[in-house]
């Protein structure tokens, strides 16, 4: 990076509640510049190497202080590529799930091909950048849940076999938590990402009586530990900010439609919050407008050293690059302390 302070000592000192230099600035980036890299979209989310050197060009083109490891079977693309590799179909619903979750063991991270890859790849990450605070997310327990069940299913579930649908929940939490506590052992900051329990899908109520109390047995399970844990739950959550902050979490990252104002206001100097730009806009935006966004954020944050400016959630891949950096630009000269 070129300077004195780091992207990763800004990250730290802004979930310590401290202020260096400036705020930190996160961008939630893929494979975005996989092509300059001399590689195809498939091959930065299947290919470890193809995937550290399309992390390198990107950390040499776009000064965030933060990256996500790539290669990680939970995200949506890389999911669907690594499924494609193996020749089978996108959906990873389960028959039977009734009968065979019984039988079910929670397996270790180390022991799953796909996750143990993934922890491979946190590793030579956080060897490779270490100037940077290296992030990863892991599927949250009611999403996880969803797609072994199938989302119509587990809606009748609520009212027609509740035991069950704890009993999933329960097998998806343990291993939420040895996926958590395999990503700190390699160096990396858990963020749990759980969007289908944001309220585009489900009800305050239902998320206090299914999620929150498997939520707070992830976050209780990494504190144990001594290691912090961060939370992103996609679309409108402001209903449960209260239950979210409550969870005693490190780091709560919101997407657009989440009000940053009302998360301030109920979490300020109690958790660090990050976001929450429109990722579309890096698409369909100019540069001008990404500058506005950034100022419109810091000037929400008014100085609270435990914020964290970036997008709602990760930047599309038909992002303009000249929008990313003007976003980065903006930020970096707007959020100094």
């Amino acid at each position: 990076m070129g300077e004195s302070i780091t992207g990763k000592e800004r990250m730290q000192a802004a979930f310590k509640g401290e202020k260096l230099d400036r705020h930190p600035v996160m961008l939630l980036l893929g494979g975005h510049f996989a092509e300059r890299a001399g590689f195809t979209l498939e091959q930065f989310l299947t290919q470890p190497d193809a995937a550290l050197e399309t992390i390198k060009i990107t950390c040499e083109e776009l000064d965030s202080d933060a990256l996500f490891v790539p290669l990680n079977p939970l995200m949506p693309d890389a999911q669907e590529a690594f499924r494609k590799l193996m020749g089978k179909t996108p959906s990873i619903k389960k028959d039977n799930l009734k009968e065979k979750l019984a039988t079910w063991k929670v397996r270790r991270p180390e022991d799953d091909k796909l996750f143990s890859s993934h922890l491979e790849m946190c590793v030579r990450c956080a060897q490779a950048f270490p100037q940077y605070q290296a992030f990863t997310m892991i599927g949250g327990p009611w999403t996880f849940g969803l797609e072994l069940r199938g989302i119509n299913e587990a809606m009748d579930d609520m009212y027609d076999d509740k035991p069950f649908l704890h009993d999933l929940t329960h097998y998806t939490t343990e291993t939420v938590i040895l996926r958590c506590l395999a990503a700190v052992e390699a160096g990396v900051h858990p963020v749990v990402g759980d969007p289908s329990a944001g309220m585009s899908l489900i009800s305050p109520s239902i998320y206090r009586e299914h999620v929150l109390p498997y939520h707070k047995k992830i976050v209780d399970a990494v504190h144990d530990k001594g290691s912090a844990i961060s939370f992103h739950i996609c679309g409108l959550i402001d209903p449960i900010f209260e239950d979210l902050i409550g969870l005693g979490i490190d780091g709560l990252s919101i997407d657009a439609p989440s009000s940053l104002e009302k998360l301030f206001e109920v979490g300020r100097g109690k958790t660090t919050i990050m976001g929450n730009v429109d990722p579309i806009l890096f698409v369909q935006g100019t540069p001008e407008q990404l500058r506005e966004e950034a100022a419109k954020c810091l000037e929400i944050a008014q100085g609270e050293a435990r914020y964290v400016v970036g997008p709602g959630c990760q930047i599309p891949l038909g992002a303009k690059i000249e929008n990313i950096k003007a976003f980065t630009q903006a930020c970096h000269e707007l959020g100094k302390f």
